[in-house]
């Protein structure tokens, strides 16, 4: 039996790598040799991205002093594929909610300057592309901190300049991109979208995720109209609808600003990865996958990556089995019909933090109960054709 582990990241606690490796470990303690056994981390364009991009295609990493989502000074990293000639900036590592503690968290101060710092250090090595993973962000500022990064000044009704984004967004007259015009004619831009949601209204990036991101009811307000005003002088000078767009709530509505003003394709960041790493050629000789992420639910439908990856591997035929730390108490059918079983990892009573601290020893645990489940079917299949005879 050759087996697939193909885990997203654990929020807070393990990377897609780490995650996969321990329930790899697990399966072969149970006694499967090593060699049925293939890692094969998955990222959506969230946290960790760029290290399992990295895992399955090199590359090299370099260090940039940047900025976190306070304009504090910091350090993060991006990702070079020589052979692509690609780019890979994760928004999470300059611009990601994993930066702020909880006091700290107040989306109207919040930006993705840092996230337009490490483009700007990336575009030294002359990229044919930029790929954008953008989940995992602390911000809702449409992507305006990164667009000021990169050179675009946005003004009010007197031609003043505003700095303190999205703050003053709602005060928005018009953008000055001539300096965004050379990067949109001479590169590709690709986001990698975790969801796909609207910019505004009831299932709009504010309404769904600002809380998330410490916004109270009058920061949500606030944010809203904020970036109605920004998708008003997006129409006015680009033509383009961000209110049409399907995905341009994504990460605070970064995703339909650079779309607006780079160029960018909004891309499912699930698919999109699943395909750059040629994911159905390490299915063609698997016979079970297995994966998950830090909780499952409704949300997954929304094109998470355990989802991607039990749609890939039903084209196949393969069995898929999901694990998580969170499950519903009742799966509802609309999830079930994409996993042949779904288990959570957590065993027992505990607080979240202990269990997020312990997600390692959980998922090698469940790794090792699957093993010896699976073993003890082999050899129950074993002997029933055995006595068949």
């Amino acid at each position: 039996m050759n087996i697939l582990v193909a885990c997203n990241s654990f929020k807070h606690s393990l990377s897609a790598v780490e995650a996969t490796k321990s329930i790899a470990r697990g399966l072969h303690k149970a006694g499967l040799p090593a060699q049925h056994i293939q890692l094969f981390p998955v990222a959506d364009g969230g946290d960790f991205t760029a290290d399992t991009l990295q895992f399955h295609l090199g590359g090299q990493r370099y260090n940039v002093r940047c900025h976190d989502p306070l304009m504090r000074p910091i350090h993060a990293r991006w990702l070079w594929l020589q052979e692509q000639r690609a780019a890979m900036i994760e928004m999470a590592a300059a611009s990601g909610l994993r930066l702020l503690q909880p006091g700290e968290l107040n989306p109207l101060q919040a930006h993705t300057f840092g996230t337009g710092e490490l483009i700007l250090a990336a575009l030294n090595r002359h990229p044919r592309e930029i790929l954008i993973g953008v989940g995992g962000s602390a911000t809702v500022d449409g992507g305006t901190g990164l667009l000021r990064a990169l050179g675009a000044v946005f003004l009010d009704r007197h031609g003043k300049e505003l700095t303190r984004l999205p703050m003053q967004l709602h005060r928005l007259h018009r953008i000055d991109d001539r300096a965004l015009e050379p990067l949109r004619n001479a590169l590709q831009w690709k986001v990698l979208c975790d969801v796909e949601i609207p910019l505004l209204g009831p299932r709009g990036t504010v309404a769904r995720y600002a809380s998330q991101k410490g916004a109270t009811p009058a920061m949500m307000a606030h944010l809203e109209e904020a970036l109605h005003r920004f998708a008003e002088v997006t129409l006015q000078q680009t033509g383009i609808s961000l209110l049409r767009h399907p995905g341009a709530g994504a990460a605070g509505g970064m995703a339909g600003g650079l779309h607006a003003w780079l160029g960018a394709a909004l891309l499912p960041g699930a698919d999109f990865f699943l395909e750059y790493t040629n994911m159905n050629k390490a299915l063609m000789h698997t016979d079970l996958v297995i994966t998950g992420e830090g909780k499952l639910d409704t949300q997954t439908l929304d094109g998470k990556a355990p989802l991607v990856v039990a749609q890939h591997a039903h084209v196949h035929q393969i069995p898929v089995v999901a694990l998580a730390g969170e499950i519903p108490r009742l799966i509802p059918p609309s999830l079930q019909q994409h996993f042949d079983a779904i288990f959570s990892i957590v065993n027992g009573p505990g607080s979240l933090a202990d269990h997020i601290a312990a997600t390692r020893q959980h998922l090698f645990r469940t790794g090792t109960q699957i093993g010896r489940l699976l073993q003890a079917g082999l050899s129950f299949s074993q002997s029933y054709h055995s006595t068949k005879k």
